[in-house]
């Protein structure tokens, strides 16, 4: 099956929406080329829900129609990332008994298999599924088979994640891109695609968390033994740090970001007593103590780590070796790693984006901001068939595939296979 020539992403945050285009590399298929990074400050949305649908739109025709004038070709369909509260994992199994010639399992034994697991989880009923992705398969009693086309068996049992959302929030922001003329061509949840992405094949199989410090919120995804654990969202961000520094420093909410952003370490004490910051609506410069700065910001950093803490250690996995990984714009804050390992009690690293995998036509700094929005374009070409969603409609059990039918089939099951 042929691919798209270039792929349109739209990450849609609290604070900011960003636009990526993104194209296979001709040197690699495995690489991607970044052609197009945007950005415009949102309007419409909070903490991931849409408040003003014509606002949002006018945001989305805005990005498109600036992307349309970078790359010279029309915009007409993109991917959504989602990462929100209403996010619901189902875990599920479903069995096949095998009947074929030589008891040999087939594309369709296993297709019949995945399709129980989805009509046994009935929790998801009144949802629209993103994602089903097969965890592993149990072969007459024989544990952790990651493929069991080809075997001898009786019967084969699968286990499966699927990854669901509230129908109806998934048709508001079909409906605002509809508005803004676009397609959404597929809707993936942000955290899977970012964490399959940054992840190496080691860390997912040891055991890591990817944690994205957002502006409104931070979401962590948890991997261990090559499948994904769990996942959540704390509705604490970086732009509580903002607030935080407003109220303390008694300043505006725009002076708290720069010193935020400019001013602000957390790796050891500040060699500075004072910082000098320019208010424009006094024409001065203002001074702040660097130790006040410290003071008033670390308790939320702090708390935004314990929070995940709480969330890794209710589900036992409050020591993963692989440590954690750390995307998103809070991210880029000097020394928030240091506050990661001391808080979390596991090693914490940075993300950085490996040239392997990525080529960026525009300039980019390494800002991790942008880290869902590239991340989610590789994956868009990478496992496209894995995302289940239908746009607008409510996902629901298909029949089960017979021989002969659809041949993509097997592109689409092996899609399901786990992660490798």
């Amino acid at each position: 099956m042929s691919r798209e020539p270039y792929i349109t992403v739209i990450d849609i945050g609290s604070n900011t929406t960003k636009l990526c285009v993104v194209k296979e590399s001709s040197e690699n298929p495995d690489k991607i080329q970044v052609l197009v990074l945007l950005e415009r400050e949102s309007a419409g949305i909070k903490k991931g829900v849409i408040t003003n649908m014509s606002e949002l739109t006018d945001t989305l025709i805005d990005l498109a129609n600036q992307a349309e004038t970078v790359i010279g070709l029309p915009i007409k369909k993109a991917v959504l990332g989602i990462n929100t509260s209403t996010i619901n994992f189902t875990n599920s199994e479903g069995m096949a008994v095998i009947s074929g010639v030589e008891n040999e399992v087939t594309l369709s034994d296993v297709d019949r298999a995945v399709q129980d697991s989805l009509n046994k989880a009935f929790a998801i009923q009144n949802n629209e599924i993103l994602h089903l992705i097969t965890k592993n398969f149990i072969v007459d009693g024989q544990l952790g088979i990651r493929n069991p086309i080809g075997m001898i068996a009786n019967k084969i049992e699968v286990r499966t994640l699927i990854i669901s959302c509230e129908t109806s929030y998934i048709r508001n922001f079909n409906k605002v891109f509809n508005q803004a003329s676009l397609d959404a061509s597929s809707i993936v949840f942000t955290p899977l695609a970012s964490s399959d992405f940054c992840l190496s094949v080691k860390q997912k199989k040891s055991g890591t968390v990817l944690i994205d410090l957002g502006y409104a919120s931070t979401s962590f995804i948890v991997w261990e033994n090559d499948e994904v654990v769990t996942s959540g969202v704390i509705p604490v961000g970086s732009d509580h740090i903002t607030s935080d520094l407003a109220v303390g420093l008694q300043t505006n909410i725009e002076m708290a970001e720069e010193i935020k952003k400019n001013f602000l370490n957390f790796d050891s004490e500040p060699e500075v007593e004072t910082v000098e910051v320019f208010n424009p609506d006094t024409q001065n410069n203002e001074r702040f103590s660097t130790s006040e700065i410290h003071a008033f910001s670390k308790p939320r950093i702090e708390e935004i780590f314990l929070l995940i803490y709480k969330e890794l250690r209710s589900v036992g996995k409050n020591s993963l070796p692989g440590g954690a990984v750390l995307i998103g714009g809070g991210a880029e804050l000097k020394g928030v790693t240091q506050v990661a390992k001391e808080v979390l009690r596991i090693p914490a690293f940075k993300y950085n984006f490996d040239a392997n995998q990525v080529d960026f036509i525009p300039d980019y700094n390494g800002n991790l901001s942008f880290a869902n929005a590239i991340t989610l374009g590789y994956y868009s070409y990478h496992n496209s068939s894995n995302n289940a969603n239908l746009k607008g409609n409510n996902r629901k059990a298909k029949p089960p595939h017979n021989e002969g039918e659809d041949t993509n089939i097997w592109e689409i099951i092996k899609k399901l296979l786990p992660f490798t």
